[in-house]
């Protein structure tokens, strides 16, 4: 009768080492995922050839001159914190995509075509309505943040504005992720979805830093292959090859390594 009890319980042990084993097989399974290349694929198809606001053509949005921005304050003591955190962002987006980003300085050619404006709650609404031209209804009210861009005829974009709302995002928490979510999404990569995964296009996931699915999109988007206005379906024979190329260097293999290595991750961690 011992022994029977004993067995018994042996085997449930068993079963149960042989379910965790099975579960943290999943787990590793599913983490590496977003690293098999048809995955990497969709991903880019799902957050840069479509809108969470609006149906699209499913063309290639990116920049093709160099974005040069500013600070634009509204009712407001500047903020070099909030600076500082922009900058070591923007300057990441450089690194990774090899497109110039640069603070407008009075040697520069032109206006800044990327403005960073940085406003009370209060006028939250009043500055989205002043310097966007979003339709999106009530969007003061379902954002935290928010960021818009233009693109000429031939879908490269052109100008941007980020609107960010300061003592809101602090006192929610949210001042990393609006920093790293808005001016990623204005280099071409608009769209939010809830199954690509891990990225910050991802709003379920309370990811707050790029990661290193991020990368890639990155990569992929300003390979300079990938020419903007770029139609589906023949866009897709290029984004198909540049992946390739990209598995072959070992991006795909080290990608989460290397994006820990500068921006934003030294700062914080």
């Amino acid at each position: 009768m011992i022994i029977s009890t004993l067995i018994k319980r042996i085997l449930l042990l068993g079963s149960l080492i042989l379910l965790s084993t099975q579960s943290l097989s999943m787990q590793e399974a599913s983490l590496k995922q977003w690293q098999n290349k048809q995955y990497i694929q969709s991903a880019f198809n799902e957050i840069a050839l479509k809108n969470e606001y609006r149906s699209t053509d499913q063309r290639v949005l990116k920049w093709k001159k160099p974005i040069r921005y500013k600070f634009v304050y509204h009712n407001m003591k500047t903020n070099p914190l909030v600076e500082r955190l922009f900058d070591a962002h923007l300057s990441h987006l450089q690194n990774i995509t090899g497109h110039s980003i640069q603070p407008h300085k009075s040697s520069h050619k032109g206006k800044a075509n990327l403005s960073i404006h940085l406003t009370p709650d209060i006028d939250y609404k009043k500055v989205i309505q002043a310097v966007s031209k979003n339709q999106v209804k009530n969007i003061a009210k379902k954002s935290h943040c928010m960021a818009s861009f233009k693109r000429n005829t031939k879908n490269a974009i052109v100008e941007a504005q980020v609107v960010l709302p300061v003592d809101h995002v602090f006192s929610r928490g949210l001042l990393i992720t609006c920093i790293v979510e808005e001016t990623t999404q204005i280099l071409g990569l608009p769209n939010d979805s809830n199954w690509v995964n891990p990225s910050i296009a991802n709003d379920a996931s309370k990811i707050e830093l790029l990661t290193g699915l991020d990368y890639l999109l990155l990569k992929i988007l300003y390979d300079k292959s990938l020419k903007a206005g770029a139609p589906y379906p023949q866009n897709q024979q290029a984004i198909k090859r540049v992946i390739k190329r990209l598995e072959s260097d070992g991006e795909i293999k080290h990608a989460s390594k290397t994006i820990n290595q500068t921006g934003l991750f030294p700062l914080l961690n």
